[in-house]
């Protein structure tokens, strides 16, 4: 122990004698402390704890491919058609891409 408190003494010493590179030090080690928590924070809550839902192993994605092979559609005539066929307790249709569509304009939007 007598080891240690001397190491912690010296370690102090040389802390005090260069307060620029404890400043830059601590600062390093903070924001590494804080980045490494904000990650960890963010993969727990979207990866690794189980969905808000009762039993979320029964939940499904149900869509339709291009012909090309690219891109995942749903339309409301599918999925009105896919709602009639009660193989599933409950349905709904969600979207995340934009409208493909510019309003007051007579041409169809670019795809770039």
């Amino acid at each position: 122990m007598g080891i240690f408190a001397s190491d912690v003494r010296y370690a102090l010493r040389m802390m005090r004698s260069s307060p620029g590179f404890t400043a830059v030090a601590v600062a390093a080690l903070a924001l590494g402390i804080g980045a490494n928590t904000a990650i960890f924070t963010v993969v727990n809550s979207v990866m690794l704890e189980p969905l808000p839902y009762p039993q979320p192993d029964r939940l499904m994605r149900l869509g339709r491919q291009y012909p090309n092979g690219h891109g995942y559609s749903n339309s409301i005539p599918k999925f009105m058609t896919w709602r009639q066929n009660y193989v599933f307790e409950s349905m709904a249709l969600y979207d995340f891409s934009p409208l493909g569509m510019r309003p007051g304009r007579r041409r169809p939007p670019r795809t770039s």
